[in-house]
């Protein structure tokens, strides 16, 4: 068990300590992290998102998993802003930090890269509603605190030019009608699926670079990282416990691969977009949040190693 788990994480964490390296020699530079994310996002995430849900398994019963999964999303945005007005007094927005999952760039590469890219669509289940939530009540919510209020105009069209939401759309428009299977044999088929297999291979490790490349705990207030991801991750894994009892119960059986992808799921980090929609107006909480999401990746992977030395590969 201990050399799997040494085999299944070492990549991992030379990964990201390249990351590092690189940033401090100068390999990467702010520039260059900035590119390499475009190119995760517009590139890589949507073509791994796209080969997964064009052959994935689509039941009716996965509608109410969608749905339990926003919902989940929401009842810990509660939680976080009644914590955020009672406990955590001293740590302003910190509701943000209590819901939404950094889905894609950790999520999904986290689950590829121990489990492989053939048992993705057992955490993608999960990420759909996740999305919906994200897109349509967080970042709004998040928007609001610098602008005063939220363009749902932009929402809409930020929701439907994103190339992660196009890219699932097509995917699942091509799987649920049976279009893909009628021009599956087609060579420029082919030819489109190869290219978009060549450009999910470079995601997994692009990604743990760059966020190796972020790994600084520059004036990091250690007390209070600490006690927000410990009351994060006792409201996840509570919240997770519960939506997973009912998953078994009610839409499916969670065999080995679908309980790991209900643990990698509530495991990884808030969003990364919190610094990024507070902006420079909130200079001190955008720092703050900055270096807590960056402490948190390395947290996620710790745990997740005890987990799988608990209850096995």
């Amino acid at each position: 068990m201990t050399s799997e788990l040494f085999i299944r994480f070492f990549p991992l964490f030379l990964l990201l300590g390249l990351g590092l390296v690189f940033r401090r020699s100068g390999l990467l530079t702010g520039d260059s992290i900035a590119s390499l994310k475009g190119l995760i996002v517009n590139g890589g995430l949507p073509a791994v998102l796209f080969l997964s849900f064009l052959t994935m398994e689509i039941r009716p019963s996965y509608v109410l998993l969608f749905v339990l999964v926003f919902l989940v999303c929401l009842l810990l945005l509660g939680l976080g802003k009644l914590l955020e007005g009672t406990i955590l007094k001293e740590y302003p927005l910190s509701r943000f930090f209590f819901s939404g999952f950094e889905f894609g760039m950790v999520g999904v590469a986290l689950f590829a890269s121990l489990f492989g890219m053939e048992n993705l669509p057992r955490i993608l289940l999960l990420g759909l509603g996740h999305e919906f939530f994200i897109w349509f009540v967080y970042a709004p919510l998040l928007e609001s605190q610098n602008r005063g209020s939220a363009s749902l105009t932009g929402i809409v069209k930020s929701f439907f030019t994103s190339p992660i939401i196009l890219a699932i759309l097509t995917a699942l428009i091509l799987n649920i009608t049976g279009l893909y299977g009628q021009i599956a044999h087609l060579s420029l088929t082919r030819g489109v699926i190869s290219a978009a297999e060549m450009l999910s291979k470079i995601v997994t490790p692009l990604i743990l670079l760059v966020i190796g490349s972020e790994l600084q705990f520059d004036h990091l207030d250690a007390k209070g990282a600490v006690k927000l991801i410990f009351l994060r991750l006792v409201a996840v894994s509570l919240f997770g416990l519960l939506l997973g009892w009912v998953t078994s119960r009610y839409i499916m059986a969670l065999d080995r691969m679908a309980l790991y992808a209900f643990i990698i799921f509530f495991l990884i980090p808030p969003p990364f977009i919190i610094p990024v929609f507070l902006g420079k107006e909130r200079e001190k909480e955008n720092r703050f949040f900055n270096n807590l999401l960056v402490l948190y990746t390395p947290v996620t992977l710790v745990l997740l190693m005890i987990v799988m030395a608990v209850i096995g590969v």
